[in-house]
């Protein structure tokens, strides 16, 4: 018995849960096969954990599940285990005597609730296959990845979705879309800065900087921490050192321009007594004034009385004292000395910027920091990486998918990180890349345009896409539309 799958819409979600509040790592998900030989659904996916951030002592548990129309099937878990974990849970069940689920591997059905365990290493790559009975609620389901980290304390969700779509005419191995990646322009200087806040307790109305005062010197030492940093890093040298300081709104605009100015001032002088390696003329500093914008950050997540009001005040009143003394008049004045108690006192701020410049990369040094430091490459360097990769190559595609992270605003970066997601069949992920280009008249984003259009289905759009893009001269336009020709014809 033969089944045909006609248009099997799969979710592909990963839930995590972190154990620390800032993200973990990140995982790929690339979903390589899904079909039906006789009563028998094969699911085939890649785990690619080469950016993930596992501790020696965790282990996640990744648990595939087949959900719809009320039913679910869940599917073997994959486990990944660091090694201080590994060894230790392998220990326990050699002494407690208990059947060993570590025979399991690679869809063993020693133990059909595990597909495998695997000890992480940095370059972790898996691939997950396993074949399920096929029930007819299974036809239009979602494949959920649940994804559970487990070893320390502090349980926090995050959850991501991509969309893959398999139907008779889509698989990758039968439409295979050809792309023009543009190479970015390489730097001729690479500038970089560093910002970095610290809340320091002033006395309302002072200037002067005490290291014991409450939390003062966990906010000296952050900022300490960031110049130590970038200075000894044999890679950057920093050009500047900029304080800018900033003061809460109460009493006259002159006098909080001239306050933060001193609060300024105070932080330079307080760093280059400590940091005499770092010569005092590249300690700048810079007047922030009133935090205004700083209170509408705070304004959006606080609640007060009268907050849209006041958000409109700021907006609209461009008098900075008539602007206070309107706050002052809502509500009596309860609403001013809230925030006035509540949030004035994290207006009062020294933000460190550090300007720097980067030395330029081979490609060997490159590959060495891209994950780590990767802001410290442009986006031509990392270019360079994908390109010592063969063309359409996973590699090739998930550097140019991380190159777009470090320049998100970027249109080149943009539309090779959007043909790189349509390369590995991820249109979902193309999709949000190609919404972010600023230039539309490219042939590139034509062409990405059209071969998207084409996974949706939308066979006339994908069309006029690919026509546009073929007559700007882009040779890949041409074999896409003639690859939209055949499905049209089907």
């Amino acid at each position: 018995m033969k089944k045909k799958l006609s248009f099997f819409i799969w979710h592909f979600i990963v839930a995590g849960f972190l154990c620390q509040a800032q993200q973990a790592g990140q995982i790929y998900i690339i979903p390589k096969r899904l079909s039906i030989n006789g009563d028998k659904l094969t699911v085939e996916m890649m785990f690619d954990m080469s950016r993930l951030r596992l501790s020696s002592s965790e282990s996640i548990t990744y648990t595939p599940i087949i959900t719809g129309n009320d039913n679910q099937h869940i599917l073997p878990q994959l486990i990944v285990k660091g090694s201080n974990r590994y060894k230790a849970d392998r220990r326990e069940e050699f002494l407690s005597g208990r059947s060993s689920a570590f025979a399991a591997n690679q869809g063993d059905n020693l133990n059909t609730s595990i597909y495998a365990i695997e000890k992480f290493n940095k370059k972790t790559i898996i691939t997950y296959l396993v074949s399920v009975e096929y029930s007819a609620w299974m036809q239009g389901s979602t494949l959920v990845v649940r994804e559970e980290t487990c070893g320390c304390s502090g349980i926090q969700s995050k959850m991501t979705q991509r969309t893959i779509v398999f139907d008779e005419t889509s698989s990758k191995s039968d439409f295979q879309p050809r792309f023009n990646f543009i190479v970015p322009e390489r730097e001729i200087e690479k500038n970089r800065f560093d910002i970095g806040n610290a809340y320091l307790e002033f006395s309302q109305g002072g200037s002067t900087i005490t290291p014991n005062f409450r939390n003062n010197q966990t906010e000296l030492d952050k900022i300490n921490q960031m110049i130590s940093m970038l200075t000894s890093d044999h890679d950057v040298i920093v050009t500047s050192i900029e304080m800018r300081g900033y003061a809460s709104p109460e009493g006259s605009a002159q006098s909080n321009y001239e306050l933060s100015s001193q609060r300024a001032k105070a932080m330079r002088d307080y760093f280059v007594r400590r940091l005499a390696n770092i010569p005092s003329s590249s300690f700048l500093t810079g007047i922030g004034g009133e935090d205004w914008e700083g209170l509408k950050k705070l304004l959006m997540s606080y609640s007060v009385d009268y907050k849209e009001e006041i958000i409109n005040i700021i907006n609209t009143v461009q008098d900075l004292d008539i602007r206070e003394r309107r706050i002052q008049q809502l509500g009596n004045g309860g609403p001013y000395r809230q925030i006035f108690r509540d949030l004035y006192p994290k207006l009062r701020r020294v933000d460190c910027q550090i300007n720097y410049t980067v030395r330029n990369f081979t490609v060997a040094e490159s590959k060495e920091r891209i994950q780590q430091k990767g802001k410290l490459l442009s986006q031509n360097e990392m270019y360079q990486i994908a390109s010592s990769y063969p063309a359409g190559s996973h590699e090739f595609n998930e550097t140019l998918i991380t190159a777009r992270q470090y320049f998100q605003g970027n249109d080149i970066a943009n539309l090779n990180a959007a043909a790189a997601a349509l390369s590995e069949g991820n249109p979902a992920s193309a999709d949000e890349y190609l919404k972010q280009v600023q230039n539309r008249n490219l042939p590139e984003y034509a062409n990405c345009m059209g071969v998207l259009s084409i996974y949706k289905g939308n066979y006339s759009a994908a069309e006029d896409f690919l026509r546009r893009a073929q007559d700007a001269g882009l040779a890949e336009a041409s074999h896409n539309l003639r690859e939209l020709q055949k499905r049209q014809n089907k």
